[in-house]
């Protein structure tokens, strides 16, 4: 019996992007943490809106909007629970992953880090889970309380995040 040694097969490379993303409900921030450095995280406004001639503005788009009178808001976190995952993924489809996005990232090759409100109900947390792996298809992924990531409990990449 020659070569008696089981050959291992070679452990998946771990992802070196980090994305941190804080689902508030008025704002969004979010950062891309690549090797070593920490780069400010961008703060979106976490809305959809639609002014009286129906135009629609999503996320930043808010910003171009000149007249405030009879715009209606559609939010996707209502008191600091995410129930809303058709509108927060047209939001982070538009500033996180489309051509507004400052740092571009591939899902399956980045870590994803997100917060979430104390005692969420187990239902939210299942869609949660299920919309970042099915639709997404993050390649790892830290669902947690945002005191503690914000504590220094949680590290992306290694790094303490203040």
């Amino acid at each position: 019996m020659a070569g008696g040694r089981k050959s291992k097969a070679a452990a998946p490379a771990r992802p070196q992007n980090t994305l941190v993303v804080d689902n508030g409900a008025w704002t969004l921030k979010a950062g891309l943490v690549c090797g070593g450095s920490i780069p400010e995280p961008r703060v979106i406004p976490n809305c959809i809106a639609r002014d009286r001639s129906r135009k629609i503005y999503v996320g930043t788009e808010l910003e171009k909007c000149r007249d405030f009178s009879e715009i209606q808001f559609r939010r996707p976190v209502e008191k600091g629970y995410l129930v809303n995952w058709e509108a927060q993924k047209e939001i982070w489809d538009q500033e996180l992953f489309g051509d507004k996005a400052e740092r571009k990232c591939d899902p399956g090759e980045t870590r994803l880090m997100l917060t979430e409100q104390p005692n969420t109900l187990p239902v939210l947390q299942t869609n949660c889970d299920q919309i970042v792996f099915e639709e997404y298809g993050f390649s790892s992924y830290y669902r947690g309380i945002g005191a503690f990531i914000k504590g220094g409990r949680v590290t992306a990449t290694g790094l303490q995040l203040y």
